[in-house]
């Protein structure tokens, strides 16, 4: 059963890599609101599992100052950026959300 994961706290909290530990094989990682300052320092996923997708809402990166483009280069893999239409449509594609807020 897949699992899309919704992170909304920063590296600093400490939240993303207590979030990695639950990840499994299929699951995806949203990062919105300040979770999407995991793509500007990677050690703050540092602990994500290879088979895990991993997408972050252009919105809360436009709210944040972040270059897309910057955000994607990045990250080892990169990262599919979503506008608030393909968030829905992925909550849609997993069996389940988790919200770690």
């Amino acid at each position: 059963m897949s699992c899309l994961h919704l992170l909304s706290k920063s590296p600093a909290s400490g939240l993303p890599r207590q979030a990695a530990r639950t990840f499994a094989t299929g699951d995806g990682l949203l990062l919105l609101g300040d979770g999407v300052y995991c793509l500007r320092e990677p050690r703050g996923l540092a602990a994500l599992p290879d088979n895990i997708k991993l997408y972050a809402l252009a919105p809360d990166l436009r709210a944040r100052g972040l270059a897309l483009q910057d955000c994607k280069e990045s990250l080892a893999g990169g990262a599919t950026i979503l506008d608030y239409d393909g968030f829905v449509a992925l909550c849609a594609e997993y069996d389940k959300t988790l919200s770690w807020f």
